[in-house]
């Protein structure tokens, strides 16, 4: 993917606003300094993990929504870790591929979690008229990666910034992704929620992911 000059850089779209914290260059594996894992995901959960909670991960493509290999590359970056299956339809899911339209947001996803860290529904809807066109390129694997968990953006160049930088999946969010799976849902990885005052969030279990984000 190339980066595109004409787009500029923009703070997450999300029913529950995201403050994203400092991360730390070590990923760990669940300990309680792991401020990656911490800042991507489970700030949103009081300092616990939110995962789905039984793999194979199930999704709908949606028809010719999106391709198998495009979610299947978690699966590789993971090294294993997060693996899906993929069914025939949207009501035997739990990741959902629709078409939208009259948009010029290339992508959105709408992600619902259980106060147990339980990740319960992940809807993406992908804008049918341009969403293979050079400005959307990978929009299927960007949006992927919000519906399994990667709960927020990058600034590191890579396919999880705002815009999508250059395309590649960077070892940030490829071990924040390993990590979240190496470890079950509502584990408390993160010190910081003392330090930070965070509370429960109150049941404000919904997020929604603009792709790109743009001002």
């Amino acid at each position: 993917m190339t980066r595109r000059q004409n787009w500029r850089v923009a703070g997450l779209a999300a029913l529950s606003v995201l403050t994203l914290l400092g991360c730390d260059k070590d990923h760990g594996t669940g300990s309680t300094s792991n401020a990656p894992l911490f800042t991507y995901n489970a700030q949103q959960n009081n300092g616990r993990t939110i995962r789905w909670p039984d793999l194979p991960v199930r999704v709908f493509l949606g028809g010719n929504v999106a391709r198998a290999d495009e979610v299947n590359v978690w699966t590789q970056a993971t090294n294993g870790a997060v693996t899906f299956a993929f069914v025939g339809s949207a009501g035997a899911a739990n990741i959902t591929f629709s078409f939208q339209s009259a948009t010029d947001v290339c992508g959105v996803t709408f992600v619902e979690y259980d106060d147990n860290g339980n990740m319960t529904s992940a809807d993406t809807r992908i804008s049918q008229s341009i969403y293979r066109g050079p400005q959307c390129e990978r929009t299927v694997t960007h949006e992927s990666a919000h519906a399994i968990g990667f709960l927020g953006h990058t600034s590191d160049g890579g396919l999880m910034d705002p815009d999508g930088g250059n395309g590649d999946i960077t070892p940030l969010v490829a071990g924040v992704l390993s990590d979240l799976y190496h470890l079950a849902p509502g584990t408390n990885v993160s010190s910081e929620v003392k330090a930070f005052g965070l509370s429960k969030p109150g049941g404000r279990n919904h997020m929604t992911f603009v792709y790109p984000v743009r001002r």
